[in-house]
């Protein structure tokens, strides 16, 4: 059965130390790789989110990228973690990831399906 912060074949946005992380850690530019090379591990942590996100093309670049490969993520169902800094902010019927004083959306790189887990530190989105 799968752990808090780790249900395959989603993914998982967990705060850094709130629940236990995958030892395999990859930065965003790494996976956003793995993902064009459909080479995503079984179970992986990816690390770095906040920086992606404060780059506005870093962050469509990844976006593009998981939506491009949605159908065979979906198909391998793999588990991934995006362990971030910071904390979750419920704005209006979405996210925004709380990070360095700024507020960054977490829909524009995981759509509008992001739905709560856990005590609000934990999300999960379809692929």
């Amino acid at each position: 059965m799968a752990g808090p912060g780790q249900i395959p074949g989603r993914y998982n946005l967990v705060i850094k130390g709130a629940y236990e992380t995958f030892e395999h850690q990859i930065p965003i530019a790494d996976f956003v790789q793995r993902l064009e090379e459909d080479n995503v591990p079984d179970k992986v942590s990816v690390v770095g989110l906040a920086d992606a996100l404060a780059d506005e093309d870093r962050a469509n670049g990844l976006a593009r990228e998981m939506d491009r490969r949605a159908n065979d993520l979906e198909y391998q169902s793999p588990t991934v973690q995006f362990v971030v800094d910071g904390t979750f902010h419920r704005s209006g019927r979405t996210y925004d990831l709380r990070f360095d004083g700024e507020l960054y959306s977490l829909q524009r790189v995981f759509g509008p399906q992001l739905e709560r887990k856990g005590d609000g530190d934990w999300l999960v989105a379809p692929f």
